[in-house]
């Protein structure tokens, strides 16, 4: 196994494991708070052998737009942390009045080292794109909330072209703009 597929399984992890904790934790929780009846059933036949199942169509919509919204935003707070920490390390090695800022700001400890990498925000972003994408197909078979598809579809869109920013910004160190030096 080369090195880039081990490194890109080791960041994948993350991901994949607050995946399926924020989907539990949006499960659990509101069926706990509102006090909702759920059982569990195993089904040999089906693709994920253990379901939970609520009695009622409406709380079963209720609860799965909002474990839908947790995951979304488990995901997507460290991929927008990772584009924004990423693009202003970038802009203040090119320009100083960005340090300037973020001394003012008092924010300079949290940008001081390049520990966020393209395959990094590259991996996050795929998840979110995914979780998104069943979102999306999840509100339009009325599985879930109309706005939940909504807010997957302009989050997941957003850290996409964050991540396209990003990638121009790491080939700019590659193959610098040729109209800065003549």
């Amino acid at each position: 196994m080369s090195k880039l597929l081990k490194r890109a399984l080791k960041i994948s992890l993350t991901p994949a494991i607050l995946m399926i904790a924020g989907k539990f934790l949006g499960i659990m929780i509101p069926s706990i708070i509102y006090d909702l009846e759920f059982f569990v059933e195993n089904n040999i036949q089906g693709l994920f052998s253990i379901q939970i199942l609520f009695t009622n169509p409406d709380v079963t919509l209720f609860i799965n737009s909002i474990s839908n919204i947790v995951m979304l935003i488990i995901l997507a707070l460290p991929t927008i942390y990772f584009i924004i920490k990423t693009s202003i390390y970038q802009s203040s090695l090119q320009n100083p009045r960005t340090v300037v800022k973020m001394t003012k700001l008092n924010i300079l400890k949290w940008i001081t080292k390049q520990d966020t990498t393209f395959l990094q925000i590259f991996i996050w972003c795929t998840f979110l794109i995914i979780s998104s994408a069943v979102i999306i197909i999840q509100s339009l078979q009325n599985i879930s909330y109309q706005w939940t598809g909504i807010v997957a579809g302009v989050v997941s869109l957003f850290c996409l072209w964050g991540t396209v920013k990003t990638f121009e910004l790491e080939t700019d160190k590659i193959y610098p703009k040729e109209n800065r030096y003549y």
